[in-house]
């Protein structure tokens, strides 16, 4: 598809949008039919659909709260998008003695060795402490650099009320989120796979180290491990500290619904734990998913408005698709056509080979977004546009390994005899009347010598 192509669609997009979309605007104050929600005894708590981030519940989610452990649902993503989990690290003094020994731990020593992945384990399990210590020294090469890629993380993901002082949440005045940024933080590590498979684990078996017996790892949630029954629970951090008091991020589905629940402050384990299965329930029981396609605004479905123009629907379908869920979760009963609906369009886009964002489609209602995702179009056309081309380059040269690949190294510098016997042809015919010369010389020297040589003898 050209840009001409595109032109012409996005144009007749933009009447196809003013033609059939009359949405009802609503005023920030006016989130008609969106239900207050049930109390809940933390200062704090959030709810959000995993797939769109939209927010379903709210208590003082801007409100400055210290994470205590559940900042190790940031320390593990950060250590799985910068580190490799088969990576062998070796625990050291500063990890082994530099956090307290009275803290959560999941019991390495200094001079231990473990895998990246077995530590994770203990980090997201049994909220080992100086494992993030020892994690954080092996992937940013320091705990300080570790640290600067926790934050560094944070502020990408749009988190503007946080600042990370450690990788395991002990106190610091330093170190405090928020409901809301927290949410950002555990809906990044839900869209990763490896870190899904391990805090939705309840126990880990952790093999033998050079220091320790193998041993049984447990999550210390309780929906996980059992103390307390919550069969939609599908992962989650704990954290408590005496200034945090108790705070808890429960990742959670049923009936193809992802939820995240996020309650911080709360008095008791007990309470923190009251909450976030009152919030998952209500969310659950209240609020219904709507697929875009369900509302008529798959963008996989436009091209039938230009049955005239040959060349959309000579293209492969799907034309245009939505990225990720392409989901609406609103409260049970709510009037979708209140829902104010926009779609924007990158008009500066060049279009590579494969997968181009053209725009985003976003539902709101007053100051809540509903749904959002982005318009995406599959470009079959260019191998790549000139501007890429000269970015990457010189990536595209094939390296010294590859085109040498299964040859002896030590092969790569020697000489073979065709080679030196051209070197020789070659140095004759430059060198031929010096050679001549030089030779003459010899001969003359060799020469004079000999005649000397003949004088003395007969003189004798």
């Amino acid at each position: 598809m050209n840009c001409k192509k595109l032109w012409i669609f996005l144009s007749f997009i933009l009447i196809f949008q003013t033609l059939i979309v009359s949405p009802v605007s609503l005023h920030a104050a006016e989130d008609d039919g969106w239900p207050e929600g049930p109390e809940v005894k933390g200062d704090g708590a959030i709810v959000v659909d995993a797939e769109t981030g939209n927010i379903l519940y709210e208590k003082n989610i801007y409100e400055k709260f210290y994470p205590a452990s559940t900042t190790k649902i940031l320390t593990t993503l950060v250590a799985l998008e910068n580190g490799r989990l088969d990576d062998v690290l070796t625990v050291s003094y500063a990890a082994d003695n530099y956090v307290s020994k009275t803290s959560s731990r999941m019991g390495l020593a200094e001079g231990e060795q473990v895998t990246v992945e077995q530590a994770l384990y203990g980090i997201m399990l049994e909220s080992g402490n100086e494992a993030t210590y020892a994690v954080g020294e092996h992937v940013g090469k320091s705990i300080a650099g570790f640290i600067k890629l926790m934050n560094k993380k944070a502020k990408a993901l749009g988190c503007e009320r946080s600042h990370f002082a450690n990788s395991h949440g002990l106190h610091d005045e330093d170190h405090y989120t928020c409901c809301y940024d927290m949410s950002l933080i555990a809906r990044a590590a839900y869209k990763n796979e490896d870190f899904m498979k391990i805090t939705g684990t309840a126990f880990y078996n952790m093999p033998a180290t050079n220091k320790h017996d193998a041993k049984i790892l447990t999550n210390h949630h309780w929906f996980l491990n059992g103390t307390q029954k919550y069969e939609y629970c599908i992962g989650g951090k704990t954290g408590a500290t005496t200034q945090a008091g108790y705070a808890l991020v429960t990742y959670a589905r049923k009936d193809g619904k992802n939820l995240i629940s996020v309650v911080m402050h709360a008095p008791t384990w007990a309470d923190v734990y009251a909450d976030s299965k009152r919030l998952l329930d209500y969310c659950f029981d209240n609020y219904v998913s709507y697929q875009m396609e369900d509302l008529g605004e798959s963008t996989v479905d436009f091209p039938s408005c230009f049955d005239t123009f040959d060349s959309f629907m000579a293209l492969e379908d799907p034309f245009i698709s939505i990225s990720g869920a392409g989901s609406i979760m609103v409260p049970e009963g709510f009037d979708i056509s209140k829902a104010k609906k926009e779609i924007v369009y990158n008009t500066d886009l060049e279009l590579e080979h494969g997968r181009n964002v053209i725009g985003s489609i976003e539902y709101t209602t007053g100051s809540r977004v509903i749904g959002a995702a982005d318009i995406i179009v599959y470009n079959s056309d260019y191998p790549i546009t000139g501007k890429a081309f000269d970015e990457r380059w010189p990536s595209y040269m094939i390296p010294i390994e590859t085109a040498f690949e299964g040859v002896d190294p030590a092969k790569l510098n020697q000489v073979s005899e065709k080679d030196k016997s051209k070197e020789r042809q070659q140095f004759l015919k430059e060198n031929a009347i010096a050679i001549g010369i030089g030779t003459g010389i010899v001969i003359f020297i060799v020469g004079g010598i000999v005649a000397v040589i003949k004088r003395k003898r007969r003189r004798r």
